[in-house]
């Protein structure tokens, strides 16, 4: 529905529909883990940005839905193939 979704409050990587959810995703990119998993990254402050974010998109769309969910997604690079971890209902 939406991609780097922004307003003053900050932005948001994804919102986008999972069934009857309205699914809103915070997606971090690492190239080591010299400082966490690429999803560790998604701390208190940043999860109530989102939240945010996420009641005014809400509040301006009026999207219908019966549940909305936060998602992370951390991709982590290296050598050959990316790494990606989903966690579905993050925080």
């Amino acid at each position: 529905m939406e991609k780097n979704y922004r307003t003053r409050r900050g932005e948001v990587d994804l919102i986008l529909r999972h069934g009857s959810s309205l699914v809103f995703v915070e997606v971090k990119l690492r190239r080591g883990t010299g400082f966490g998993e690429p999803v560790e990254a998604v701390t208190v402050r940043k999860q109530e940005r989102i939240r945010a974010l996420a009641e005014h998109y809400l509040a301006v769309y009026e999207p219908e839905f019966e549940e909305v969910r936060f998602d992370v997604v951390g991709v982590l690079l290296g050598a050959g193939r990316p790494q990606v971890r989903h966690v579905p209902h993050a925080f």
